[in-house]
């Protein structure tokens, strides 16, 4: 209680700028329009201890390398124990003689080392020598899998103390004022991962109270730029620690970390297919969409050779980059500038994930990634102005998302079902009222009884009875009221048996999906039609008239199944599952410029103001794709790896081609 109360003090302090919605809108960092591309920088020379082994030298030369190769912009991190070296002096008997710097008086009221300032603005004046946009990362003491922290506070839980608290704000406060002049700063982040800064005695509240102090803070002495989160691994449940919706209550731009090995579900497939391209955008467009806010890709990389050979890391990175740009994110920041294979200090001794994860050797040889960036970059130079700024992409249905359970795998499934079947998806909670507008919604399977609450439930049914078609798939112990009267049938049973099934619809024969449940539910279809169905009769997807609309049902969870599994997302024959999302788009009689066959191709489509249509067309396999499509009118310009050619869409592997489609 104790503790609380002076936290509760700390934050009185700052009560002009509490609440990112409260406070004026901040700029955002992408209203330019330009997508940026780049990485997470530590010097060449030194990595962390870039700071305390200073070489303005190579600094300079490693700014200038980056630039020259696709990097325009970087998030770079004031190391918090070297720019706020505060110790603890002890007196007789231990007794606490108060804080001092660097063993000696404070020199400031922050306790912030003033030649570590300088030192930052060298580093800000040759990132806007070569006009390179910064990120940074204020309170940097997660980094690598260590914790840095000032001496005097290496006790303490450094998220929830508040002597701590009370240092970080003064650092913050004072850092920013120094430094809110320099135009090459475009955001302000919390600081790297700083959820990962204590995992003990947090919870929802506690984080709320952190993110608050520090970004008020930030606020306090610039509310010109905007407040970025920084944070991996945010939760969708409301209840949890580092939500999302605290999240965008708080902050003025929310981030992604997209690692596949570190995301449940994300490393199943080869680095170079469409579960890993796409992942960042998924992610990210899930953050955005939860929070309200804007949110980005700010790390992103492979975790080094093991993961794959450079030329497959460099084909995901093109992937990701394209769908990024096209989904509207404005940044693809990668992990990191340089490998850091000859440091010789933790944690780079402790792990070898953390070595050779650069764009750059440290010797400046450029790996295949970088080329891929600079290449990336080059091209939107070449593309024309109204282009190169795409507008915002079309997005024919919403997903609404569980506020209660982990919802990753059903997200992640619609969206990779959506691209496959050739529509734009974006996410809601479903507990959000009104819902957003859509002439389709998607409920996705849930893994408890109780995924979504009755008031959402009647929402989504509300929606269809308006006349959008909903899409509801069943989850492993989900149970809905008036399910019959929702969807025209009737549960004959359920039981706690997995149960595999093979089927086609009807639209698609000849199309055999293999399906699979950890839990069995039969269905009776009382007033439904029935789309899909086994050779036995078993009735597997089924569509019924509702209001104005339609209900789609599909008897097993296809979202989170899909995920789990390797055989949907790859290949050029892939599991057909998202012919059932064709099937519930047709159904919701969605529209497109550009009719695709081909599941590993995404396009996402783009309005112009005087009618046209750019698209944005991904190959995320690794194979040449020569994908049959159909346009409503003509392709008048196209560039890229690939071209529109007698009813077929041809483009290089794991690349892209962009066009315009007018009458």
């Amino acid at each position: 209680m104790k503790k609380i109360l002076l936290t509760a003090l700390v934050l009185a302090s700052l009560a002009p700028a509490v609440r990112a919605a409260d406070a004026p809108s901040a700029p955002s960092m992408f209203a330019d329009g330009r997508f940026y591309t780049g990485c997470n920088y530590w010097a060449s020379h030194a990595g962390l201890y870039m700071w305390r082994r200073w070489n303005p030298a190579v600094v300079e030369k490693d700014i200038a390398e980056l630039a020259k190769n696709g990097v325009n912009i970087m998030r770079v991190f004031p190391l918090w124990p070297d720019f706020q070296p505060l110790t603890r002096l002890l007196g007789g008997g231990g007794a606490d003689r108060g804080l001092a710097q660097n063993d000696g008086p404070l020199r400031n009221a922050a306790g912030v080392d003033e030649e570590m300032m300088k030192r930052f603005r060298f580093m800000c004046d040759a990132a806007r020598k070569h006009d390179v946009k910064l990120v940074v990362g204020l309170i940097t003491g997660w980094m690598s899998g260590r914790l840095f922290v000032p001496p005097a506070f290496e006790a303490k839980n450094v998220l929830t103390d508040a002597e701590v608290m009370t240092w970080q704000t003064r650092f913050v406060r004072h850092f920013v004022r120094e430094m809110k002049d320099h135009p090459a700063i475009a955001g302000w982040d919390l600081g790297n991962e700083c959820n990962c800064m204590a995992w003990k005695d947090i919870g929802a509240a506690e984080s709320w109270l952190w993110m608050n102090t520090i970004a008020s803070a930030i606020r306090l002495e610039d509310p010109t730029r905007p407040v970025v989160s920084g944070m991996h691994g945010c939760s969708n449940v409301r209840d949890e620690k580092w939500n999302l919706y605290q999240q965008g209550e708080l902050m003025d731009v929310l981030t992604t970390h997209p690692y596949p090995l570190f995301t449940p579900n994300c490393a199943k497939d080869p680095f170079n297919t469409m579960r890993s391209e796409t992942h960042p955008a998924a992610e990210s467009l899930l953050y955005s969409g939860l929070s309200g806010r804007h949110c980005f890709v700010e790390e992103a990389g492979d975790l080094g050779r093991c993961t794959g050979s450079p030329e497959r890391s460099a084909a995901n990175m093109r992937c990701a980059m394209f769908t990024s740009w096209a989904n509207g994110l404005g940044a693809y920041v990668w992990w990191c500038g340089f490998d850091q294979q000859h440091l010789d200090f933790p944690p780079y001794t402790w792990n070898a994930v953390e070595r050779e994860l650069g764009l750059f050797t440290k010797d400046y040889e450029a790996k295949p990634q970088l080329k891929a960036m600079g290449a990336f970059q080059a091209f939107l130079k070449a593309l024309p102005p109204e282009v190169r700024n795409l507008p915002p992409r079309q997005v024919d249905a919403v997903v609404l998302v569980s506020d209660r359970e982990n919802a990753w795998a059903s997200a992640f499934g619609a969206y990779l079902l959506a691209r496959q079947a050739g529509f734009d998806v974006a996410f809601a909670s479903a507990e959000q009222f009104p819902l957003p507008k859509s002439r389709l919604y998607i409920l996705p399977a849930g893994n408890g009884c109780d995924p979504y609450s009755y008031e959402a439930w009647c929402a989504a049914l509300k929606a269809a009875e308006e006349g959008a078609t909903l899409l509801l798939s069943k989850g492993n112990g989900t149970r809905y009221s008036d399910f019959l009267a929702a969807t025209g049938n009737e549960i004959d049973f359920f039981c706690q048996q997995g149960v595999a099934t093979k089927f086609e619809l009807k639209d698609y024969p000849g199309r055999t999906i293999d399906a699979w449940d950890a839990t069995r539910t039969e269905i009776t279809p009382k007033g439904s039609f029935v789309l899909g169905a086994s050779a036995s009769g078993r009735a597997m997807v089924t569509s019924r008239a509702y209001g104005r609309g339609r209900v789609v049902y599909c008897n097993f969870p296809i979202e989170s199944d899909s995920v789990y599994r390797t055989d949907c997302f790859t290949g050029a024959n892939p599991n057909p599952r998202y012919l059932v999302y064709k099937a519930a788009a047709k159904a919701a009689g969605i529209v497109r410029a550009v009719r695709k066959e081909l599941p590993g191709v995404g396009i996402t489509e783009h309005r112009l103001p005087d009618g046209r249509v750019v698209c944005v067309a991904v190959n995320y396999e690794p194979e040449p794709a020569s994908c049959p499509v159909s346009f409503a009118g003509h392709v008048l310009q196209c560039w890229g790896a690939g071209a529109v050619k007698d009813g077929r869409l041809e483009i290089a592997a794991n690349d892209a081609v962009v066009f315009i489609v007018g009458r």
